[in-house]
Order: structure tokens, then sequence, then C-alpha cells
């Protein structure tokens, strides 16, 4: 809380111009860049107020239920606002200019899609699933005294607010100093007109500033105040405009204005009296600008603003093309060169910065006004990144590009299709995220070792998605492992033969190509569970006893790997399958499982030898959810809610798995 000090004239001038509010109001609101989020409570009741006796319930985005609030939010337990005092509320990781005001910090603050609500705390409480939490719903009977947004639906990106389209994204919202009570009518918060459909600043309570604005007068208010004030709203102090700006409106707008007041304006020392809002501007790249408006009644000055802005130099020069291009391709190191295509040049001069690699020759962006940039003698296997600057005294330009190594190869030698195959595809781990933890297992299902040197994976739905293999041997009947990341610290724990990039594997329908200089070797493609399993944190693993390049194409010989390995994960990367259809000691045929689909409490497995058998059941997802040991003729399933199901049997070290339907 932000304690407020006056000198003694000061509090005789409060005394004539502001009155109380009658109750704890919103005051200010922030969504900007990033997490610069932030709100602001304001006291100007007369008294301390405890905020034990509050809360800002919320939803997020729709709300479910439509006109409840979602996540019921409270304010630090013995936290107090002082009267004439303020309490903020700041995203743990806003700027550090706001965070030096906050008095309580939280990190699921509004998008500016999402509406909160400031509440007396004097509901009922009926703890449903008894977790002592106040979860959606259970809160019933408190008073709602003002609105930032509203609990009605989605709105979109943002609320319109003041004229302002979206005004609750990428904004700053301040109450004006006119208002005394809290509104718990968002509409008519925000200035809308239901005949209109629009909201406009004059019936808005709210004063709308650009992004990451305001922040100068955050833990400071003053409400239910008679004196005249005037806002600068745009262009917001500190923007700077894109180069090429030629005009500029400053919009302002003034509260409790004589009826005989008018406005003066300067602009860097030039005064024009008599303006009106939007007053427009000239300016030009690179200049900056200092805006002062007066509310002036008589020859008084009662009420100003100030505003700082600049206008950016452009940045002319555009990059077109890359190429990168092997210099020779053997089987060791090689060397490569990139070639940029580029326009704009001759307006400033240019620095381009590789960090080291290669040399930068060819065209000289700041003398040739369009050509190409050579850098050359780059060593393979080197990625890295281009920085171009221009001179800041008249260009803005200070931008990257990131360059890629080709894969210079020698001699391709490709395999016979089916000869490699794909046996196991991860991609949708849970135990890291997908761009780490993503992998797909082949294997060589020949009697010699195979080079996939300059083959290339490719994604089935996205042509952009290609990559060339620059080494992999897969040993005679074994198997490689290819992944996003070859870091088992970060991957999830998969020991990674050959590190990829530029190909995803999708969470929903999606495939996967090794192809070699046009010839398919393989391709599996599945289709987001209709045919093929599809989990959360385990993979699809192929029947062992389908290791081939047909059978591989249908999902009913696709199963969920049920071995946990590294952080907890399910799969065997690098190792045999745990997924099988049959066996030469355990038989397709050798057991039934009935009925199915089941919607009774019990299924019934028959086993043809009579001997027990262990069961697991597994849900969709890979989660074990039954197991049981020495079974011999039924399990109960009662536990289980509707939908598909795997179930493994094991007898004497052999196992098979069956689809279960629950109904």
């Amino acid at each position: 809380m932000k304690q407020i000090y006056f000198t003694v004239a000061m509090l005789f001038v409060a005394a004539i111009s502001f009155a109380q509010t009658s109750e704890l109001l919103i005051s200010k609101y922030g969504e900007g860049t990033s997490n610069n989020k932030f709100f602001e409570i304001y006291n100007g009741t007369g008294a301390p107020v405890s905020l034990d006796g509050y809360a800002w319930p919320s939803v997020s985005n729709a709300p479910t239920v439509v006109g409840e609030y979602e996540f019921w939010n409270t304010f630090n337990p013995g936290a107090v606002i002082a009267d004439g005092d303020v309490y903020v509320v700041a995203h743990g990781s806003a700027d550090a200019s706001i965070l030096a005001q906050a008095d309580q910090t939280f990190n699921f603050l509004s998008n500016g899609d999402d509406g909160f609500a400031l509440v007396l705390n004097d509901g009922t409480f009926n703890d449903l699933d008894m977790d002592g939490e106040v979860d959606a719903g259970e809160m019933t009977g408190f008073t709602i005294l003002d609105f930032l947004g509203d609990f009605n639906g989605d709105p979109g990106s943002g609320w319109d607010v003041a004229g302002v389209a979206n005004g609750t994204a990428n904004n700053t919202l301040t109450r004006k100093s006119s208002v005394c009570s809290p509104n718990n009518d968002w509409d008519a918060s925000r200035g809308y007109d239901a005949t209109t459909m629009m909201t406009t600043a004059a019936a808005s309570e709210w004063i709308v500033t650009g992004s990451n604005s305001g922040w100068n007068t955050i833990g400071s208010f003053v409400g239910c105040s008679t004196a005249a004030a005037l806002n600068i709203t745009s262009p917001a102090d500190g923007t700077v405009l894109a180069g090429g700006t030629t005009n500029v409106d400053i919009i302002f707008s003034a509260q409790n204005a004589p009826a005989t007041a008018t406005y003066d304006i300067n602009v860097d020392g030039m005064v024009t009296a008599g303006v009106t809002s939007p007053f427009p501007i000239t300016v030009q790249d690179g200049g900056s600008y200092m805006v002062t408006v007066n509310l002036v009644d008589g020859a008084t000055t009662i009420a100003s603003d100030v505003t700082n802005f600049s206008v950016a130099f452009p940045c002319d020069l555009q990059i077109g093309t890359i190429t990168e291009t092997c210099q020779t391709n053997t089987a060791g190191v090689d060397l490569y060169d990139v070639t940029i295509d580029y326009t704009g040049g001759g307006t400033s001069t240019y620095t381009i910065d590789t960090a080291g690699n290669g040399v930068v020759a060819g065209d000289n962006p700041s003398t040739v006004a369009a050509g190409q940039i050579m850098i050359t003698g780059v060593t393979e296997g080197t990625n890295f990144t281009i920085t171009f600057s221009g001179d800041p005294t008249n260009s803005s330009c200070s931008f990257t590009r990131s360059i890629t190594s080709p894969a210079c190869i020698g001699n391709v030698v490709c395999a016979n299709p089916g000869d490699i195959i794909i046996t196991e595809i991860m991609q949708n781990p849970a135990a890291v995220g997908d761009s780490v933890g993503e992998y797909f297992e082949v294997y060589n299902t020949t009697s010699a070792p195979i080079n996939m040197q300059g083959w290339e994976i490719k994604d089935d739905l996205t042509a952009s998605e290609t990559h060339v293999i620059s080494g992999l041997v897969v040993p005679a009947n074994g198997y490689a492992v290819l992944g996003l990341s070859s870091d088992s610290t970060i991957n999830g724990g998969i020991a990674v033969d050959y590190e990829y990039n530029g190909v995803s594997l999708g969470n929903g329908t999606d495939g996967i190509m090794i192809d070699c200089t046009g010839t398919i070797i393989d391709i599996v493609i599945y289709d987001n569970g209709a045919t093929f399993p599809d989990g959360t944190g385990a993979s699809m693993e192929l029947a062992i006893s389908k290791y081939n390049s047909t059978d591989n194409d249908l999902g009913v010989n696709w199963g969920l790997a049920t071995s946990a390995y590294g952080a907890g994960d399910l799969g065997t990367p690098g190792a045999v399958n745990d997924f099988t259809l049959s066996n030469e000691q355990f038989t397709k045929n050798s057991f039934k499982l009935f009925p199915n689909p089941v919607s009774g409490n019990e299924i019934t497995i028959s086993v043809e030898n009579g001997n027990p058998i262990d069961v697991i059941i597994y849900s969709a997802l890979g989660q074990q959810v039954i197991s049981q040991k020495a079974v011999t003729n039924s399990i109960n399933v009662s536990s289980l809610n509707a939908g598909l199901y795997i179930v493994k049997v094991s007898q004497n070290g052999n196992s098979q798995t069956r689809k279960l339907v629950v109904q």
C-alpha cells in the first residue's frame, strides 16, 4: 500500500475538491506486453478498510457457467488499505517499476479477455468436494461491487472500452477521478450504449491509454474529485512510433471542466490556443516531441498533461532468400557458403556480424542498393546467427537471421523399401515437452548394417518439414532412436542415437516418412486414435510379430508401451517393444475375453490351457488402472468408466493384448 503525504495547503485543497467514495473500487488496470499485468484497488471511504472482507473472483475467457465465477481469488490475509491509499496486485514477473508498487503478486491476471470483479466476502461457502478450497460455484450470495470485464461469455480479444476496440487488451485503464462509487454494471462502466452497440469516452468511467502506459502513476489515485482534470490518452508517454509516420493525432479529454474553459497545446514550444481533440501535428523520422495540453479558464491554467514521444528512423534494408550451399560433398567435415539476397541498400552504413563464422563477401549493402551478400567458408555442422545493424543516427535496423548448416554428404546408398522400418513413435510425451521429448525408433530388418547418411526424415502432412540425416548407421537386426534432443537430462531420459530438427510429430493425425533420394523406405501414418493407439506419455509400439513395412501401416498392429523409462514416460526406445499380438507359446486364440463390449461389473477370461494368468488393464492414455495376478476366471471391472482399454494377459513370461470396450 502506498501512503500519500500532503502538505497543509494540499489538505486544504483536498477538503474543497474531494469527497468520499461509497466503497472500495478498481482504480487502475494494466494489460501490457509479456507479464506486465496489474490492477489497483482504491480506498476513498474516509476510513481504513480490511481486505479480509473482500475478494476478486475471476473467469478465464468464456466462463464454464455463464454469469458465474470460475476462480475465487483473495487478498493477502490481514491486508488493510488506509484511507486515500491504494492496493496493487501485479504479476510476479512484471516489470520492476510495477513490482516496486505491488502489495501482492498473482500470476494469473487477465490477458484482456478474462473478467474479474471486486466483491464483498459476505457469501455462503458450501464446500461440495470437502477440500477446504473455494471452487467454482461453491461461494454463493456474495455482493458484487465492481467489474473489470464480466462473467457473461468470451468477448474475443477483449472488451471495447471508452470508444477503444478491445480496450482491455494491450492497454492501461485508469478510472476517471470524478467516479465516486464502484459499478457492478460493466456495460455502464465501460460506456456501452445498447442502442448504438458502441462505447464512448464521454459515457465511460475509464480512460484508456496504450500498452505499458501509466506506470508512473501506479500506487496513487484520487477518486470522487470535483477538480478539473486533463488526460492525454494518445500517444502515450514514451511511445516510439514507426519510421515513416508523418502525422500524429494528439487525443485528450478533460473531467469536471468548466463550460467556459478552452484548450491550448504546446508542441516543442509552439503554442496553439483554442484547440480541440484530436489535434493533428506533423512529425518526421528520427524526431522527438514534447506535447503539453493545458485546460485554460480565462487567463488561468486549471489542469494540464504532458506526453513525450518519438518517431523511429526507418529500416530500409530488406533480406530476401537465404541459400546455404556445400563447397564439397564428402564423408568428412566440409565447408559451406551462404548467399543472402537483399534490397534497400545504400540507405545507411550497415554492419553484418556473423559471430566469427566464415568470411563476409559479395555486395556491400552500405553502398549497393540491391544484390547478394556472401558468407564463405563456414564449417559444416555449424549453425549460427547473423546480426544486421544500421547506423542509429539514420536507421532503426537491428535484426537477425538464422543460418542452418546443410548436410554436405558424399554418395548416398539407399536400401530397399522395408529394410528399415519404423517400430515406435513417441508423439506426445508427458514428462517433458514435445520439443525435446519426441522421438521415433527404426529397426534394421536385414542381417547387415545400414548407413542412413543422406536419407531424409519427412512429415507426411507438412511438406516443408524435412531433415537430411548427416550420419547414422543402424546395426544388423538392431534399433536406432531418432529424437529432437540428444540431451538425456532434458529429453526425458532417452538415449538418442541421432538428433534431428525441422520435423515434428503431430499429436493428432500425422505421418512420419523415411525417404532415400525419392524412394520411400518406410512410412507410418497414424490417425488420432481412430485405429492407432493415441496415448499421452506412452509411445505407440509396433507388435514384435509385425516387424515389416506392410503390417506397420495398420493401426491394429500397434499398441501402447507399458514399460517406464527415464523421467517416467512409457516406452522402450532402442529396445524390444512391450506390445505383442501373439507368440509361439501363447497363441492369439489361446484365450477368450467376454463379454466385449462389457456393460456389467465383470469380464470373463477363458484360457485354453487352464493355467492361471496375470492381467493388467491400461487406459487409452497408457495408465495402469487394474492389476491382478493368478486370475483363473473373471475380473471385476465395475471401477472402470466407459471407454476403450487395453487388456494385457501374461502367462509363463509370454503376453498378449486385447482391446476392451466398457459401456
